[in-house]
C-alpha cells in the first residue's frame, strides 16, 4: 500500500503515467483547486494529498476494467473520481466515452469543464441515476456514492446479466455485504485498495433482467449503446414503431 504521504512525482511512476497524461492530469487538478472554492467538490482536508488519496485511489481500477469491452458509467460522479482519471489513463482504449452520471448540476459544469480542457472522452449526464434509460453498461463505477444497499437499488434499471460493478468502499463494508441475502445471485468479490488499510474495491457480477429491464426494448444486435441526449424522449410514431413487431431478446 502507498504511503498517504506519498509524492506527485511517486504517483505518476506507480500509474507510469506518459507526459500526455501528466499534463491531463495536472489541468484536471488546477480545474479541481479553482471550483472547489465554491463547490467543495472533494473534503477540503484531502486536496494537501490530492495525487494519492483521489488521483492514485481512482487510477488502482485500471486493473479491473477492460476498457474496449464495452460502456463505463461512473454514477454519482461529483468532482470526477475516479471517471475523469480513467478517461484521461485509459485515452483512445476506450470503445465508448465514459459516461459521468451526477444529478448536481454545478458540478456537472466543472465536469464539462475538465472534459473540455483536458479533451478526454467523456460525456456529463445531468440527470438522477434512476431516471436514465437503460444504457446497457459493462461496468458501473461508484466512489464514495451511497451504502451498497442504496446502490443495488439505484442501479436496478441498468443491471442484466453482463454487468460488472465495482463499488469502492470503505471500513463499514462487511456491515453493507449483509444486503446481498435479499440478492441470492449476485456474486462479489473483494480487493484491498492500494490506498487506505481500511479501503476494498467490491466487484459484483451475476445480476438478473429486473422488471424494469424487461420492459425496456433492447437495441438490435451490434447498436451501439444510446450516446445522446439520455432523457429524451422519443415521438409517439417512434414509439409505435419501435414496439410493432418486436419481441424482447433476453441474452
Amino acid at each position: 500500500m502507498m504511503s498517504e504521504s506519498a509524492t506527485r512525482d511517486e504517483v505518476l511512476a506507480e500509474i507510469n503515467a506518459t507526459q500526455d497524461q501528466i499534463t491531463k492530469l495536472e489541468q484536471y487538478l488546477t480545474l479541481l483547486e479553482e471550483w472547489q472554492k465554491g463547490l467543495s467538490l472533494v473534503g477540503p482536508g484531502t486536496m494537501d494529498q490530492v495525487w494519492q488519496r483521489h488521483i492514485l485511489d481512482s487510477a488502482q481500477l485500471r486493473h479491473h476494467i477492460d476498457p474496449s469491452a464495452g460502456l463505463i458509467m461512473d454514477i454519482g460522479s461529483g468532482a470526477g473520481f475516479p471517471g475523469l482519471v480513467l478517461a484521461i489513463l485509459y485515452g483512445d482504449q476506450l470503445k465508448y466515452p465514459i459516461k459521468l452520471i451526477e444529478s448536481d448540476g454545478r458540478k456537472c459544469r466543472f465536469l464539462e469543464a475538465v472534459v473540455a480542457a483536458t479533451g478526454v472522452k467523456a460525456m456529463v449526464v445531468n440527470e438522477r441515476l434512476e431516471n436514465l434509460e437503460l444504457m446497457w453498461p459493462n461496468v458501473i463505477l461508484a466512489r464514495a456514492v451511497a451504502s451498497l444497499d442504496k446502490l443495488l437499488v439505484w442501479t436496478e434499471r441498468q443491471q442484466h446479466p453482463g454487468l460488472t460493478c465495482l463499488f469502492m468502499k470503505g471500513k463499514k463494508v462487511n456491515e453493507e455485504l449483509t444486503v446481498l441475502k435479499n440478492y441470492p445471485k449476485i456474486k462479489v468479490t473483494s480487493t484491498p485498495s492500494i490506498t487506505h488499510p481500511d479501503g476494498v474495491i467490491l466487484r459484483l457480477n451475476g445480476f438478473r433482467l429486473t422488471q424494469n429491464v424487461r420492459q425496456t426494448p433492447r437495441s438490435p444486435k451490434g447498436t451501439k449503446p444510446n450516446m445522446g441526449k439520455m432523457n429524451a424522449k422519443p415521438s409517439p410514431n417512434k414509439l409505435r414503431k419501435s414496439h410493432e413487431g418486436k419481441k424482447y431478446d433476453k441474452k
